[in-house]
């Protein structure tokens, strides 16, 4: 199975803590994270690209979807997840994933904002990533 997490979670981290240095992240989706500002990234789906399968049925590319959920709190939660979602933003589009939404979610916590984007792209088994 072709797997890029790592690599991509690592740079997850790096780019949002170089962004703020209180940014907290993890790997795994939290529904109410303990420190804020939050941003957790997770691997979605991750599925074989059909189309370029061989005939022994060796996976030469995979489909990665990866989610993205941003968590922030009183005052300034809009424009400080908004600031957070270019730096995700960007670095999603650098290492060659396109975006497939960006929504901010009701909480019942009024004080807290969540912004939940999704990003999908390509994989080949030497780790290029395309966009579909």
């Amino acid at each position: 199975m072709i797997n890029i997490f790592n690599e991509v979670f690592t740079a997850f981290d790096n780019a949002l803590t170089s962004y703020d240095s209180k940014i907290s992240t993890s790997s795994v989706y939290i529904n109410a994270p303990s420190k804020y500002p939050f941003a957790s990234l997770e691997e979605i789906d991750n599925s074989v690209y059909e189309y370029s399968s061989d005939s022994c049925d060796i996976e030469n590319h995979v489909v990665v979807d990866y989610e993205v959920n941003i968590y922030t709190q009183n005052p300034k939660k809009k424009s400080k997840a908004d600031a957070m979602a270019d730096v995700v933003d960007t670095l999603f589009k650098s290492l060659g994933f396109r975006r497939l939404s960006k929504n901010p979610i009701q909480n019942q916590e009024e004080t807290t904002y969540r912004i939940v984007l999704r990003y999908s792209g390509v994989v080949s088994k030497d780790k290029v990533i395309y966009r579909r």
